[in-house]
C-alpha cells in the first residue's frame, strides 16, 4: 500500500505542476483618475471584469496636478498590462502632444486607454483619429458640437448663449472656441465667460460677477462645457444661473441628473466606460496593438431633459424635444 501511494504520488505531481503553470495570472490594469470613481470606471471596469480576469489599481489624484505628476512618474512600478486615463488632464499628463510627447510615451511599451477624453485632435493628443503610430487608444464622448447646437436652436427665445468655464482646463478651453467659432454659422451670439483664478486655481467667488455680466449681455442660456470642475461644482453653478433666470445646456450627463441642469444631449459615461473596456479586452485577449484599435466616440447620443429645472425656471423645450428625450425630476411626466 506504501508503494502505491509514493507511486500515485508521483504520478500526481506532473500533473498539477501542468495545472498551476496552466492557469494564467490576471491581468493587471491600473486606472490613473481624476476625480475618484465616475459611472465611466464603473462602466469599464464591470465590460472588462466580465471578458478578463482583472487585478485593478485605482490612482487617484483627486483634482490635484502635482499628485498626478507624482503617479506618472512612478507608473511603470507598479508593472501593468494596460493603464486607463480618465479625461484630457490626466491623459495628456501621462502621454504628452503628439509634438511634445512624454517620456512614457517615448519609451514605455504600456498600452494605453483612455476615457472621457473630449477632444483627442483639439488636444493634440493625435493629429487624427487614424494615426498609426502610437500605443494607445481610446474613447471620446462629447457629441458633435453640431448636434448640440442642432438643438439648441430649436429651443424658444434663445439668441444669445454664454460659455461658463475653468480656464485652466484644456479641453473647456478648446470646448469654448470650438462652438464660438460655429457660432456665425447657426446665427446665434455667443460669448465666453472663463471664471477667475487664484493661486493657479478657479475661483468659484467670481461667478456672481460672471452672472452679472451674463445678464448685461442678455444671455438666455449658459452652456456648461465638459468641465471637471464646473462639473464637481456643478450644483452652485446651475442654482445661481438658474435663480437670475438663466437656463442651462449641459454637455455632460451628470450636471444634468445630479445638479438639475435643463437640458442636454449627452453621451453616457457607463456607455463611454463599456466602450473604453472593449478596447481594453481586444489588446489584453485578442492581442491587438492599440494603433489597430481606432480611437473615437460613441454613434448613440442620449437627449436628457430635466423637468424639476423646467418648472423651477418656467420654461420647456418643445414637443419635438420632449418626445425623444429621457425626461427626469418629473415622475408624473414619465407614467
Amino acid at each position: 500500500m506504501r508503494m502505491f501511494a509514493w507511486g500515485l504520488l508521483i504520478l500526481l505531481l506532473p500533473l498539477t505542476s501542468y495545472v498551476h503553470a496552466s492557469q494564467s495570472e490576471p491581468k493587471q490594469v491600473v486606472m490613473l483618475l481624476w476625480r475618484g470613481v465616475t459611472d465611466a470606471e464603473r462602466g469599464f471596469m464591470e465590460y472588462l471584469s466580465s471578458k478578463v480576469d482583472v487585478k485593478y489599481t485605482l490612482l487617484d489624484a483627486k483634482r490635484d496636478k502635482a499628485m498626478l505628476s507624482q503617479y506618472v512618474e512612478n507608473i511603470e512600478q507598479y508593472d501593468a498590462d494596460l493603464i486607463y486615463t480618465f479625461g484630457t488632464t490626466t491623459t495628456l499628463t501621462l502621454l504628452g502632444t503628439e509634438d511634445k510627447p512624454s517620456e512614457f510615451r517615448t519609451n514605455s511599451s504600456t498600452p494605453v486607454v483612455f476615457s472621457i477624453v473630449t477632444d483627442p485632435v483639439g488636444s493634440k493628443i493625435v493629429s487624427s483619429t487614424t494615426e498609426s503610430k502610437r500605443n494607445f487608444t481610446g474613447v471620446s464622448h462629447i457629441v458633435p458640437h453640431q448636434v448640440q447646437f442642432n438643438a439648441i436652436q430649436k429651443l424658444p427665445n434663445v439668441e444669445t448663449m454664454g460659455i461658463v468655464f475653468n480656464p485652466l482646463e484644456n479641453n473647456a478651453v478648446i470646448t469654448a472656441r470650438k462652438i464660438q467659432m460655429l457660432s456665425a454659422k447657426f446665427g446665434m451670439d455667443v460669448y465666453l465667460y472663463p471664471l477667475r483664478t487664484k493661486d493657479s486655481k478657479p475661483d468659484l467667488s467670481s461667478l456672481s460677477s460672471v452672472i452679472d455680466t451674463m445678464l448685461e449681455d442678455n444671455v438666455q442660456l449658459a452652456y456648461l462645457p465638459p468641465d471637471s470642475y464646473i462639473i464637481s461644482q456643478g450644483k452652485g453653478i446651475v442654482d445661481s444661473l438658474h435663480k437670475n433666470g438663466i437656463a442651462t445646456f449641459s454637455a455632460t450627463e451628470s450636471p444634468i441628473r445630479k445638479h438639475n441642469a435643463l437640458f442636454g444631449i449627452v453621451s453616457r459615461y457607463y456607455n463611454v466606460g463599456e466602450f473604453a473596456g472593449h478596447k481594453a479586452e481586444q489588446i489584453l485577449t485578442q492581442k491587438r496593438v492599440p494603433q489597430e484599435v481606432a480611437i473615437e466616440p460613441l454613434s448613440q447620443y442620449s437627449y436628457i431633459v430635466n423637468i424639476g429645472a423646467a418648472r423651477t425656471l418656467d420654461y420647456y423645450p418643445p414637443v419635438s424635444i420632449l418626445k425623444i428625450s429621457e425626461l427626469i425630476g418629473g415622475n408624473e411626466w414619465q407614467e
